[in-house]
């Protein structure tokens, strides 16, 4: 049986993981778009399920 100091920390590595996996595609995408200037990323978990969207951004100035 696992402590649960055993179970929060694997509970922590695995989202940890997922997460990077996330970010790195979504700036590997960002990069193939040209659009490393304004990059929206938002993460939320709930009981382990991760909702991870986000958004690039156009900015061009008018004048």
């Amino acid at each position: 049986m696992q402590k649960k100091s055993e179970v929060e920390s694997g509970k922590k590595d695995m989202l940890g993981h997922q997460m990077k996996d996330f970010i790195d595609g979504v700036l590997e995408r960002a990069e193939e778009d040209r659009k490393l200037d304004h990059i929206n990323i938002s993460i939320s978990n709930h009981n382990g399920a991760l909702q991870m969207d986000y958004t690039f951004r156009d900015r061009k100035k008018a004048y």
